[in-house]
């Protein structure tokens, strides 16, 4: 045996007004949503039709009225429209096609039982000269009745809410008048807010038919600034320029605004986006592409699929298809500015460089037209990929702001040219280039690979110096790290400290270590190797040539313990407790030689 499933209208209500829509005053949005709607179809009927819509406030502010001289409706579509949950007036039922109107879920009116505990709808259809005039009276528990009502001259339907005392302050005359402003701002006819008989029209653009952002009635030299203008007052934001977008398959026309401020790519912008000339939400965050972060758009569309909280179109095909569209139109605006104004992409890249290389990794012919602008940080200063191949036969980078920190100076200091690969889509855009330009030599470097560009000593300088060599191997073995003798510049940086990748990893396994339990330090063990750090002792110091010849042998190994921590510091390396603990114990020693005079008995052997 079948049976139906039974709605709680009641709760469905609160469902609505508490986790679907975002804003409190949606009732206007989805009653002129309706009213737009109506008026479409009875166009169908009549080319020459102009439509209009009153809202009517009661003089006393407890009720409001939307009127709309649209198609009307039936008994019949009473009954099934305004009655059936999920069920749309818009699927075919109505004259035209669906693409036609605007709402797709049927719930338009469950909006109105947030603000009110009755709704009156009175309608006369315009598809039968005889259609009587109908009311239809619905409550929250779900219950409705219909009957006649005083004939209407005109077709069209009126909806009258009277306010829950809650919702007292969105029936105010200005209240009112700046949602209908907001949703149904550039509705190509008359909205018209009536109150104490006083008439003030809502839309007041002089150019109701024409789009905010049609700039056609300017000279071409004057229209980016007509848009820049505009972008500034709806979006309150600073533009550096405007893009003309259009996508035939959404049916998107309207404007990308380039804003003039860098753009955070951990959130996509949210752009103002009408759905046939009725605002859908100016928050919709999936119109364009996701590397598209650089700007906010100003657009209408006739043919994209909104969520049913309309804020955001639905992930099909169509919106994918958009997507690459005006994505084609942002990229066409990015070449015609390199190839006609240098200069003024140029300041577009101090804006935006992260979202333009994110593009170029989706795009090869966009990375081989833009990749020698972008800014790169290397260990000279900060440079293009231009300026940088124009010193260098091949590229080095770092993967890691890290490992970038520990080998720029000394790095530099050899006359090695490292770019700092560590920022966001930074090594990938490098390896990327090694694909796409096979003679340009391209590699990874490592704190580990520079250590083999500094010169050693001398066979018998090494014999020489083995007895210092076991000292500072001594104090570094419980950190896995094992000392050099180099020379190398800057002369006056007295150690070097190098670590790998592996290496690296087993230091913060050893500091997880530190702080985990029983359980999970035998877990942590297993992620170790067998990679091994290097303190490299600069032999070219002063310092470290008296260091490795000083009788004192305690004294040694408080100022290997200092330098060890010094270069961890200075390779911007975190510090466990261990090596804190040694820094203390190091530093107190060398205050007490320094204080008491004290020299250790141990000697070199």
């Amino acid at each position: 045996m079948d049976h139906r499933f039974q709605i709680n209208l009641t709760g469905l209500i609160d469902l609505l007004s508490n986790h679907l829509y975002t804003r409190p005053d949606v009732f206007v949005r989805e009653l002129m949503q309706n009213a737009t709607d109506a008026i479409h179809a009875r166009c169908q009927l009549a080319p020459q039709h102009q439509g209009s819509i009153h809202i009517h406030l009661d003089d006393d502010a407890q009720a409001v009225t939307f009127v709309d001289n649209g198609i009307g409706l039936t008994e019949a579509e009473m009954h099934r429209f305004l009655a059936v949950i999920g069920e749309s007036s818009k699927r075919g039922e109505w004259v035209g096609q669906t693409q036609d109107y605007i709402g797709q879920f049927g719930i338009g009116l469950l909006a109105c039982f947030i603000v009110a505990d009755q709704i009156e709808l009175v309608s006369r259809s315009a598809a039968d000269a005889d259609a009587p005039t109908l009311r239809w009276s619905g409550r929250p528990d779900g219950t409705y009745d219909i009957g006649e009502a005083p004939p209407r001259t005109e077709p069209g339907t009126s909806v009258r809410l009277v306010c829950k005392p809650a919702f007292q302050h969105l029936f105010s005359l200005d209240t009112l008048r700046e949602s209908a402003q907001h949703y149904g701002g550039i509705l190509p006819w008359p909205i018209d807010l009536v109150h104490l008989g006083q008439n003030n029209r809502v839309n007041t653009s002089e150019r109701i038919d024409a789009f905010p952002w049609d700039a056609s009635h300017l000279p071409h030299t004057q229209q980016r600034q007509y848009w820049i203008e505009l972008g500034e007052r709806m979006l309150g934001a600073e533009i550096f320029d405007a893009i003309p977008l259009e996508s035939t398959v959404g049916g998107v026309d309207g404007i990308a605004f380039v804003l003039a401020r860098a753009s955070l790519q951990s959130g996509r912008n949210r752009h103002h986006v009408y759905l046939k000339r009725m605002l859908l939400s100016d928050s919709v965050d999936n119109l364009l592409p996701s590397w598209a972060f650089f700007v906010r758009c100003i657009v209408n569309c006739t043919d994209l699929h909104p969520t049913a909280a309309r804020n955001a179109f639905s992930e099909d095909d169509k919106l994918r298809l958009t997507q690459a569209e005006l994505g084609h139109c942002l990229r066409r605006y990015l070449i015609n500015l390199a190839e006609q104004e240098p200069q003024r992409l140029q300041q577009l890249l101090s804006y935006h460089h992260v979202a333009l290389k994110a593009l170029a990794l989706e795009d090869d012919e966009f990375f081989k037209l833009f990749a020698q602008w972008f800014p790169l940080e290397t260990n000279y200063g900060n440079t293009t990929l231009q300026e940088y191949l124009k010193r260098n036969q091949q590229i080095l980078y770092t993967q890691k702001v890290d490992e970038f920190r520990q080998i720029a100076q000394i790095a530099a200091a050899q006359h090695i040219d490292v770019i700092n690969g560590g920022y966001i889509y930074d090594a990938e855009l490098l390896a990327r280039h090694g694909e796409l330009f096979p003679l340009v030599p391209v590699r990874s470097v490592q704190p580990s690979d520079i250590s083999h560009e500094l010169q050693g000593l001398s066979p018998d300088q090494e014999a020489r110096y083995q007895p210092f060599l076991k000292v500072a191997a001594t104090v570094l073995e419980p950190f896995d790290c094992r000392p050099k003798l180099k020379i190398f510049e800057p002369a006056d940086l007295p150690t070097l400290f190098i670590s790998n990748r592996e290496a690296t990893i087993n230091r913060q396994v050893d500091h997880c270590t530190e702080v985990a339990d029983d359980l999970w330090q035998g877990v942590l063990v297993q992620l170790q190797s067998e990679a091994k750090s290097e303190l490299c002792f600069n032999f070219g110091h002063t310092l470290i040539r008296r260091l490795a010849q000083h009788p004192d042998l305690a004294l040694v190994e408080r100022v290997i313990q200092v330098l060890y921590v010094q270069s961890l510091l200075m390779g911007h390396y975190p510090l466990g407790r261990s090596e804190l603990a040694m820094m203390s114990d190091g530093l107190s020693g060398l205050l007490e030689w320094s204080v008491m005079g004290t020299k250790g008995t141990a000697t070199w052997h």
